[in-house]
C-alpha cells in the first residue's frame, strides 16, 4: 500500500511535542478506567440499581454532548483565540486533571442517595473534559501530516509514550485497595504531573492554518447529516464501538480479574500492565512491518479472527481443574494478536481525509465528536455488561475469595464476551470501502487538494 512519501512529515520536535501527551492521557483516563467501577461499585457499594441508571443517564448526558465539543474546535476562531485545537489542551487539559482529583473524596459511604450523585457527577464531569481535550489532540494530527507511514509510526510512539504514563497506573490499584488517603495524595501528584504536561503541549506545538483558515465550515445538522452519510465512517465507527467496550471490559475489572490471576493484587497489576505493554508493543511492531506488504483493513479481519480463536480455546482450556495460571499465557497471545488495534485512530484519519476530498474542508472535530458520541454508549454498556454477569454469576463485593460459579463467571466475562464484541467488530471491518484502489485514488486527490490549499494561502 502506497504511503505517498511525498507528503509533509514532522519535525522531530513536533513528533516529540504531540505523543508527549500519551503519557497525562494514559495517567488520567487509565487510573479512572481501572478504578471507578471499583471505586462506586464494589467500594462504597452504589447498589446495582443505581448503577445502572447513572450508567444509562451518563450515557445520554455524555454522548449528546460530544456532538458540541467535537464541533466546538472545528468553529473557534483563531484569530480570536491564536489556535482552534491548542487552546483546548493548553487549559482544559489542567481543569480535567482537577475533575480526575475530586473525584476520588467520598461525597458519603452510606448514603445511597449521594452516592449515587457523586457517581453521575463524577463520571459526566470527567468524560466531558476527557472528551474536550482527547478530541482536539486526536484532530491535530490528521492537520499536521497526511503520510500514512508517518501516522502510523507517530501511533506507534504514542504507545511508548502511553507506556511511561502506564507507570503509575501500574501500581494505582495496590494503593487505592491499601489506604484511601494516600491514594487521594497519588492522584493529587499526578493529577499536578498531567495539568503541567498539557499546558506545556498545548503552549508549544503549532497547528497548520493553510488547511482552515479560509474555509467556513457548515451547521451542525448539515455536518451531522454529510458524517452520518459516509459509508466509511458508519463502518469504522461500528467497529471502534465494540473495540472500545473490549477496552472497558479488561481495565474496568481488572479487581473482579485478580481472583482468577493467582498472585497478590501488585504482582497481578504489575503483569496486567506489563503484559500489555510488551506483548502489546512486540504485537504492534508486527503488524506495522507487515503493513508494509499488506493492506490495514486485511490485517485488521485476520487479527481479529486470530483473537477470537486464542479467546474461545483460552476459555475451554483454563475452566479445567488447575489450569488457572494458563490464563496468563492465552493473555498475552490474545494481546499480541490484537496489534491491530494500532490502525485504530490511523483508519479514522483516513475518513477525516475523504471527507475532505468530497467537500473541501477539514472538520476532524466534527467526525471525532460524532464517533465519540457513538462509542461512549459503550462506557455504559461495558459496565451494565461486566456488573450483569458478575451478579449473574454470584459474585460477591469486596471478599476475600469467590465461589466457583462467580470463578466461572469471571473467566467467561475475561474470555467470551470480549470474543462476541471481536466478531460483532469482524463483520463492521469487513465492509469499510477504504481500502485497493478506492484508498489510492483518494490519497492522489487529498494531496493535489492540500497543494492547492497552500499556495492559496501563501498568496
Amino acid at each position: 500500500m502506497s504511503d505517498y512519501s511525498d507528503f509533509d512529515i514532522l519535525t522531530g520536535k513536533e513528533t516529540f511535542t504531540y505523543v508527549l501527551a500519551m503519557i497525562p492521557q494514559t495517567i488520567l483516563s487509565g487510573i479512572f478506567v481501572l478504578l471507578y467501577v471499583n471505586f462506586f461499585w464494589d467500594n462504597l457499594k452504589l447498589q446495582q440499581m443505581y448503577f445502572v441508571i447513572g450508567s444509562v443517564i451518563y450515557m445520554l448526558v455524555n454522548s449528546l454532548n460530544d456532538f458540541f465539543l467535537g464541533r466546538l474546535s472545528d468553529k473557534t476562531n483563531v484569530d480570536r483565540w491564536g489556535s482552534r485545537r491548542l487552546i483546548y489542551i493548553k487549559w482544559g487539559g489542567p481543569l480535567w486533571a482537577l475533575v480526575f482529583f475530586l473525584t476520588w473524596f467520598p461525597w458519603s459511604y452510606d448514603n445511597q442517595i449521594i452516592i449515587f450523585i457523586h457517581f453521575v457527577v463524577s463520571i459526566c464531569a470527567f468524560d466531558m473534559f476527557l472528551t474536550l481535550v482527547i478530541l482536539v489532540w486526536m484532530a491535530l494530527l490528521p492537520e499536521l501530516t497526511e503520510n500514512l507511514a508517518e501516522r502510523n509510526k507517530i501511533q506507534f510512539l504514542n504507545q511508548i509514550s502511553g507506556t511511561i504514563g502506564a507507570i503509575p497506573v501500574i501500581f494505582a490499584l495496590f494503593i487505592f485497595e491499601n489506604n484511601l488517603q494516600m491514594f487521594q495524595i497519588f492522584a493529587g501528584v499526578m493529577a499536578l504531573i498531567s495539568a503541567v504536561l498539557y499546558f506545556i503541549i498545548g503552549s508549544t506545538l503549532h497547528e497548520r492554518p493553510e488547511l482552515y483558515k479560509h474555509e467556513e465550515v457548515p451547521g451542525l445538522l448539515r455536518s451531522i447529516k454529510e458524517t452520518l452519510q459516509s459509508r466509511s465512517f458508519i463502518t469504522y465507527v461500528s467497529f471502534n464501538f465494540f473495540n472500545y467496550v473490549n477496552l472497558l471490559l479488561g481495565y474496568s475489572f481488572v479487581f473482579a480479574y485478580i481472583y482468577i490471576f493467582g498472585f497478590d493484587i501488585l504482582t497481578a497489576s504489575l503483569l496486567f500492565i506489563l503484559n500489555g505493554i510488551i506483548f502489546g508493543w512486540l504485537g504492534s511492531i508486527t503488524y506495522i512491518i507487515l503493513s508494509k506488504k499488506i493492506e490495514m483493513q486485511k490485517l485488521i479481519i485476520r487479527g481479529r479472527i486470530l483473537s477470537i480463536i486464542i479467546s474461545v480455546v483460552g476459555f475451554l482450556v483454563v475452566i479445567q481443574p488447575g489450569a488457572d495460571l494458563l490464563i496468563w499465557l492465552f493473555f498475552a497471545l490474545g494481546t499480541f494478536a490484537s496489534g491491530y488495534n494500532l490502525f485504530n485512530y490511523p483508519y479514522l484519519m483516513l475518513v477525516t481525509d475523504e471527507d475532505e476530498v468530497n467537500h473541501g474542508f477539514r472538520r476532524e472535530g466534527m467526525f471525532l465528536g460524532t464517533n465519540a458520541f457513538f462509542i461512549k454508549f459503550g462506557d455504559s454498556v461495558a459496565a451494565i455488561i461486566g456488573t450483569s454477569v458478575l451478579i449473574y454469576f454470584g459474585f460477591i463485593r469486596n471478599a476475600p475469595s469467590q465461589p466457583p460459579d462467580a470463578i466461572f463467571g469471571i473467566k467467561f466475562l475475561f474470555f467470551i464476551v470480549p470474543a462476541i464484541m471481536n466478531f460483532c467488530g469482524l463483520i463492521c471491518v469487513y465492509f469499510f470501502p477504504l481500502h485497493g484502489e478506492n484508498l489510492k485514488e483518494m490519497r492522489a486527490r487529498l494531496k493535489i487538494l492540500h497543494d492547492k490549499k497552500t499556495k492559496a494561502y501563501q498568496s
